[in-house]
């Protein structure tokens, strides 16, 4: 077993590589050019058995408002047009209603968010310490991290050799169910740590980096939340927890 020496304990903003990147613009961009390749001439009227305000629209002001509220963007009700109808309500589709869309999705969106912030903050878990130890096939490696008790819940687990370059050199990055009974130990190959660090040595000491995050996701089809609106509601460096030891790999 290889021994570890405690370095540090801190509550802080976690790297990029801590965390994983999210599609929200991708997303995002691709709804915006699929609006856009609608005709801005065509439309639907005459639909008697849409709900008042919905009997006639233009389809590509339709698909914005839309955009619009599932991304929770705003700006994209600038792209919506009411097309007005002497005998089909249309104020359904129009900027004004886009943008009280929008404006329910978000306050609902900072509800739910907020409730998620306020379960963790009661009983957050916490890393206690962890371990990096030669795995009993001489040549991998296990990463052994110990949580106490706290909200069950999704946490992302990271492992990364720090202080050698620049940029951490990350080692592992996943998704684990976190509860009392957790008991993690996660495989990880040399070959995967060499592919990323060519000049790795065996048994030698590195300061490696552990760091638990709380997942919150990103919304779902209903509404997805930017990753500005998560850090402005609950920000990383509130959910997410690193320790730092030396071990001898």
């Amino acid at each position: 077993m290889n021994r570890a020496t405690f370095v540090s304990l801190a509550f802080l903003c976690v790297l990029p590589s801590a965390s994983p990147a999210s599609d929200y613009a991708a997303r995002r961009t691709a709804a915006k050019q699929q609006c856009e390749a609608i005709d801005p001439s065509a439309y639907q009227s005459g639909l008697f058995f849409n709900p008042d305000g919905y009997r006639s629209y233009y389809v590509q002001s339709e698909c914005f408002q839309k955009a619009a509220v599932q991304f929770r963007d705003a700006r994209l009700c600038d792209r919506v047009r009411r097309r007005w109808s002497m005998l089909s309500s249309s104020w359904g589709v129009s900027s004004t209603q886009c943008q009280k869309l929008v404006s329910n999705g978000v306050a609902a969106d900072r509800t739910e968010l907020e409730k998620e912030k306020q379960l963790y903050a009661a009983r957050p878990v916490r890393l206690l310490r962890f371990r990096v130890e030669r795995n009993g096939n001489g040549r991998d490696f296990d990463f052994i991290p110990e949580f106490s008790p706290g909200y069950a819940h999704g946490y992302r687990v990271v492992l990364e050799i720090v202080d050698v370059r620049e940029q951490p050199i990350l080692l592992h990055s996943d998704g684990y169910y976190v509860d009392p009974n957790s008991r993690l130990n996660i495989f990880i190959r040399q070959a995967d740590i060499r592919s990323r660090f060519p000049e790795f040595q065996l048994n030698h000491t590195y300061k490696a980096r552990a760091t638990i995050l709380l997942s919150v996701g990103m919304g779902g089809d209903s509404g997805y939340w930017s990753d500005e609106f998560i850090e402005n509601t609950f920000p990383l460096r509130e959910r997410s927890q690193s320790l730092t030891i030396e071990s001898k790999f």
